[in-house]
């Protein structure tokens, strides 16, 4: 996995820090890294004699019992990629095919504290574990005390009456609820994709586009329009999205069109990180490509709108919780 710095190492072995210090592991898929995740994260950032670690995984086909409706809201390389600027040293992310069927106390015993030298655990309060989610805090709790190792368990982050979790943040994405999510994320939502080549129908229109592919398990928003900001080499710009299959020009699957606003140059093969702020209209089929145009030309003026509000409105939310940074 590429990264701006190597300080983070990412395994998928379970193995112990470089640094040669105990561990203190957060345990958790963390998908999103919300702000309930990341009270679990910070507990395990507390201790500084203790080497800051994290216990993910990765999905791809074989997928658990409880998450039978799983939709990734992060891509491995962005959540390791915000592990890294809060601290973390290493990160442990096998995939789950590797140790789903592992009994529970082998997971603890021999993984966590064998392997990956663990003198603390930190989880949520419904975290579960081993073969067919058999383990549970409390007896995650017993083999602690057993072997000597604390054990931070980290009760629910709630907004607006209810608690912060992946599935209400899956359920505002999929509504197109862009600010509903935000807030629970504590970041814009966003994605960070490969620029793919498409069939040119924008560059015709006098709107060329950048198109991202959304791949297998990954959540796909609400079909329409979006206010979007466009992360290019660190420079903010304004875009119209549209997510969808193209119903006028048609697509092969869903993905996520994007007009940057003021910008030319050539992006495919790269990677490109566009923030969503918020939706427009949804995806409709036009009787012809002229009336598209008109209506991605009034699109643009309503993006245009929120960005004189201020750009980095768009991104940055009031407020939100800064990444929790271990100097």
């Amino acid at each position: 996995m590429k990264r701006g710095n190597e300080r983070l190492k990412v395994v998928r072995d379970f193995v112990r820090p470089d640094s040669g210090r105990p561990a203190s592991v957060a345990l958790g898929l963390f998908d999103g890294v919300h702000i309930g995740h990341r009270q679990v994260l910070a507990s395990a950032l507390q201790n500084r004699e203790l080497a800051p670690c994290v216990f993910t995984y990765t999905i791809s086909d074989s997928i658990p019992q409880i998450k039978k409706k799983y939709l990734a809201l992060t891509l491995d390389e962005q959540k390791c990629s915000i592990l890294e600027r809060m601290g973390f040293e290493l990160v442990v992310m096998p995939d789950f095919s590797d140790f789903k069927d592992l009994a529970p106390e082998v997971f603890v015993e021999e993984m966590l504290i064998e392997k990956m030298g663990a003198k603390e655990l930190s989880c949520g309060y419904d975290f579960t574990f081993g073969s067919k989610g058999a383990g549970d805090v409390a007896l995650l709790q017993k083999l602690a005390e057993k072997h000597g190792v604390r054990l931070n368990v980290i009760q629910p982050v709630e907004l607006d009456g209810q608690p912060v979790s992946s599935t209400r943040i899956r359920d505002a994405i999929l509504a197109g609820e862009m600010d509903a999510a935000s807030r629970m994320l504590g970041r814009r939502f966003s994605i960070r994709l490969k620029v793919e080549h498409g069939n040119q129908i924008g560059r015709m229109m006098d709107f060329p586009t950048i198109n991202q592919v959304f791949p297998k398990h990954h959540i796909v928003p609400r079909y329409g329009v979006y206010s979007t900001v466009v992360n290019i080499d660190g420079k903010l710009y304004g875009g119209v999205t549209n997510v969808g299959i193209k119903p006028t020009v048609g697509s092969d699957g869903p993905l996520a069109e994007t007009y940057i606003m003021d910008y030319s140059g050539d992006l495919y093969g790269k990677m490109v990180e566009v923030y969503f702020f918020r939706f427009v209209r949804p995806e409709r089929k036009f009787p012809s490509i002229e009336q598209l145009k008109e209506q991605i030309s009034r699109d643009k003026d309503s993006v245009r709108q929120d960005i004189a509000e201020n750009i980095e409105r768009m991104v940055f939310l009031d407020g939100h919780p800064e990444d929790i940074r271990r100097d």
